[in-house]
């Protein structure tokens, strides 16, 4: 059975949608000013939806509006399901002048206000796993699909968590970036200079839907779910096998159980934190699996450019490499400027590649020891 993915919602630092954001990402466009309202974080771009009560229940509508409008459907009955994922509850009520209504107090809350808003009936989960909350999240829509229990699914995740209490911790804990350096710039996946990340906020979703229940009436896929796969990393709460086991087992088996060779693929969407750990470990499962970096698809990482949106990070990558898909460009790494000699990877570096990209793999880790990974086949959406 083959899951196909119809509609995208994206709410970044990079833009309020998903061809703005999208365009952004591409084309290195300046920040607004305002969003980089926190030092050592990217916020949002402001919004004009005031229904929600908390911000990450405001993601939550605004993306699953779009990714609905952008699939042509509309959920009307008992077989849609909606998963949708976040990292935790929100932050401001920790804040003594912020008085947040009992319902928001969960990490449910932007869940049930999709499922509210749409009438969903179908299953509703949850799930929270760390900075893979977001790939986690989509993979368990597909698989509600593949147990027959669901046509289609609102899936993905949100994430608000830009908060004095998370931004010492990240600090005290050595992975965010140099406090020296503006946060458009801070954040440097695999270059050798680099120090950690930022912190980011936004969020993404994806209509996904049973490939048999297409017709001409439905726009076409972005891209059809090959395999996604979770497995755990237990060597540590927030530390990484320097010797990369887990995510090398990860990508083999990803590979093995779609049937698929290294050399088939054309691009991967890595994790890329920007910290010493994260970018060793994700280069040294690559050159592992694929080879020498003349060999390697092509790898791309966002964070540099929108921050680390942590729960919500591993749905928005996925939605950077359908749009890859959809349009046959690759953006860069941004701030990404002398490679770390111990990254053998082939990074898309300076500027935006055109490449056509017919298979590729999304890769996402978090604290706790997650590791999630799909492949994801090209689909028939054109470019816009």
């Amino acid at each position: 059975m083959s899951v196909a993915i119809i509609g995208i919602g994206l709410w970044t630092p990079l833009g309020k949608n998903r061809e703005s954001s999208w365009q952004s990402l591409l084309n290195h466009s300046p920040l607004d000013p305002a969003v980089t309202s926190i030092a050592g974080a990217l916020s949002l771009p402001e919004d004009d939806l005031t229904l929600a009560e908390t911000l990450a229940e405001r993601i939550a509508q605004r993306t699953a509006c779009e990714a609905i409008e952008d699939s042509g459907l509309q959920p009307n009955s008992e077989r849609w399901g909606a998963v949708i994922g976040t990292s935790k509850g929100p932050l401001d009520l920790y804040s003594p002048e912020n008085e947040i209504p009992f319902p928001s107090l969960w990490p449910s809350a932007p869940l049930s206000q999709v499922v509210n808003e749409f009438s969903i009936c179908g299953p509703a989960l949850c799930p929270v796993a760390a900075c893979a909350t977001g790939l986690d999240a989509v993979l368990r829509g597909v698989q509600l699909i593949e147990q027959g229990d669901s046509d289609y699914v609102i899936a993905g995740s949100v994430d608000a968590s830009i908060n004095p209490y998370v931004l010492h911790s990240y600090r005290r804990l050595g992975v965010l970036a140099r406090k020296d350096l503006p946060a458009t710039l801070a954040c440097r996946p695999f270059d050798e200079e680099r120090s950690g990340f930022v912190l980011g906020s936004g969020g993404a979703m994806f209509v996904l839907a049973r490939k048999e229940l297409l017709n001409q009436s439905t726009p076409e896929p972005y891209g059809y779910w090959e395999r996604g796969i979770r497995y755990n990393d237990a060597i540590g709460l927030t530390q990484l096998d320097p010797e990369a086991n887990g995510l090398i087992r990860l990508l083999r088996d990803l590979l093995k159980q779609t049937g698929r060779k290294p050399v088939e693929i054309d691009l991967l969407n890595l994790h890329g934190t920007g910290t010493l750990a994260n970018d060793l470990c994700e280069a040294t499962a690559v050159s592992s699996i694929f080879g020498d970096p003349n060999q390697q698809p092509w790898s791309t990482a966002s964070k540099g450019a929108h921050g680390h949106a942590l729960g919500a990070a591993g749905s928005i990558e996925l939605a950077w490499l359908l749009l890859s898909m959809r349009d046959g460009l690759i953006a860069a790494i941004r701030n990404l400027e002398n490679l770390d000699s111990d990254c053998n990877i082939r990074p898309v570096q300076g500027e935006t590649i055109e490449q056509p990209v017919e298979l590729g793999i999304k890769l996402s880790l978090g604290f706790g020891g997650h590791l999630t990974a799909c492949l994801i086949r090209r689909g028939e959406r054109s470019s816009i």
